[in-house]
């Protein structure tokens, strides 16, 4: 392989592993992204069944 060939290749590899990086971030970023909406969900959830409750109490 010559030397611009395998410059080539560490510049691909390089980018490939910056890919890698950058998926994986943004995967952990749409998991707690998931997460904290669904527990807003259920806060809301739980706030929305409190106020039923009370308004059959009364």
């Amino acid at each position: 392989m010559s030397n611009f060939g395998f410059r080539g290749y560490r510049t691909i590899s390089q980018h490939l592993n910056d890919l890698k990086k950058e998926n994986f971030s943004l995967k952990l970023r749409i998991y707690f992204l998931e997460e904290k909406i669904q527990q807003k969900f259920e806060a809301s959830s739980d706030d929305v069944h409190r106020r039923v409750s009370d308004n059959k109490s009364e």
